[in-house]
């Protein structure tokens, strides 16, 4: 089999319209033009990181077997360095040479990559080309991985935001009352905000605890928006309500940082979302900075190399939880003993009510199976390959002009 073909088309949420935006602590929210902890400045993020989207990857071949793949975040730099880079590296070649493939693009991109864009770029391609070898062996992929684990995937509810207290209380009542045992909220405020801000980000804590019970684990994510002194105050002040992590509470390149912090505290600290490589991955478990590593396959370097961090990771008895819950990640944590759950986007009855018929994203559009979790877990991904089978009239309709 040989690799005929690459395309690459950029989908945003500039295609799929009004960017929205929820009032918590960012990494930049040190700035007041981007800070939207209050909920005054409704398009704080999209000022510095455009519009989200995906690069959807074809890989055609000889075979008329088609891969897809997808990286996310930095759209017009991952479609260049697709369009200009990889594409001369992988066609003509043999797709299931993934491992050599994997290492060829690496090097070629080491003057301008190792982490970033180039790392994504490489994402995409290498989920395609897993995508390939599961559609060439009539199998999901999680079955080239050694077969499922178990019959289902435990998954979480993300998408709690502290819009308001009284709404923040009933979503956590709904995805309850849904089926799962475990959610995920967004800080509202960092060092900025002073200690008022940390009372405020307390309250939240205790509203959703106090709205769900004792038996329902809750996580927290900072979103690289906190100090280190900040941080380590603010997890002793929620130690009380029994975290299951706080992720992300600095920048990613401070792993002393999150030492530091993890020292500190009996919060179990979570990060890796915004790491790249086994590299760094590795960096951040032979410091001692993670209780829980959180790898995007979609950005760490794909599948090939997620298998690699998740291998470092159960050498050190760190679980992987992937950032994201796409059907790639899925395949992943069904395989595999070091992941117990899968991260999932609900969406909330209030704010179906707001949008009238878009009921869903833009993802769930372009990809004809998005997952979809019922009483708190997902059922195995169906069909072939990675399971990302394509809408193609959905992704030409919301695909973007390059960027």
């Amino acid at each position: 089999m040989e690799i005929t073909d690459i395309s690459a088309t950029n989908v945003s949420t500039e295609s799929w319209g009004e960017f929205v935006e929820f009032p918590l602590v960012t990494v930049m929210s040190g700035y007041d033009e981007y800070n939207n902890a209050a909920g005054d400045n409704p398009q704080a993020r999209r000022k510095w990181m455009g519009p989200v989207g995906d690069v959807v990857v074809e890989i055609e071949t000889d075979a008329g077997i088609t891969g897809v793949g997808h990286g996310n975040w930095a759209t017009g730099a991952i479609k260049t360095i697709v369009d200009e880079t990889l594409s001369k590296l992988v066609v003509g070649r043999d797709p299931t040479e993934r491992e050599r493939l994997w290492d060829i693009m690496y090097r070629a991109t080491i003057p301008f990559g190792r982490k970033g864009a180039a790392i994504e770029a490489i994402s995409a391609v290498d989920l395609a080309l897993w995508d390939i070898a599961g559609k060439a062996a009539d199998k999901p992929v999680y079955e080239l991985l050694g077969g499922p684990v178990s019959d289902e995937i435990p998954c979480y509810a993300s998408n709690l935001h502290p819009v308001d207290l009284e709404t923040l209380e009933r979503e956590a009542i709904e995805y309850v009352e849904n089926g799962f045992d475990a959610v995920k909220l967004r800080f509202q405020y960092g060092p900025e905000a002073g200690r008022a801000g940390m009372r405020k980000n307390e309250a939240v804590v205790e509203t959703v605890r106090d709205a769900v019970g004792h038996d329902i684990a809750i996580a927290g994510d900072a979103y690289m928006g906190w100090s280190v002194r900040y941080a380590k105050k603010m997890c002793k002040r929620l130690e009380k309500f029994d975290l299951a992590w706080v992720e992300e509470p600095v920048i990613p390149d401070n792993i002393d940082g999150y030492a530091e912090i993890r020292d500190a505290t009996d919060v179990p600290i979570s990060g890796g979302e915004h790491e790249f490589t086994r590299w760094g991955h590795e960096e951040l478990l032979e410091r001692g900075a993670v209780d829980i590593l959180q790898p995007d396959v979609h950005r760490c370097g794909g599948l090939t190399e997620l298998l690699r961090i998740d291998a470092l990771a159960s050498a050190h008895n760190v679980p992987v939880i992937p950032h994201s819950g796409t059907n790639p990640h899925l395949h992943f944590i069904a395989a595999s003993t070091n992941a117990p759950m899968a991260e999932y986007f609900p969406i909330p009855q209030w704010y179906q009510d707001q949008q009238d018929e878009k009921d869903s994203t833009y993802a769930d559009a372009i990809y004809a199976n998005p997952p979809d979790a019922t009483d708190g877990v997902l059922e195995l991904p169906d069909g072939v390959g990675l399971s990302s089978q394509l809408n193609h009239s959905a992704l030409e309709s919301y695909a973007v002009d390059d960027q």
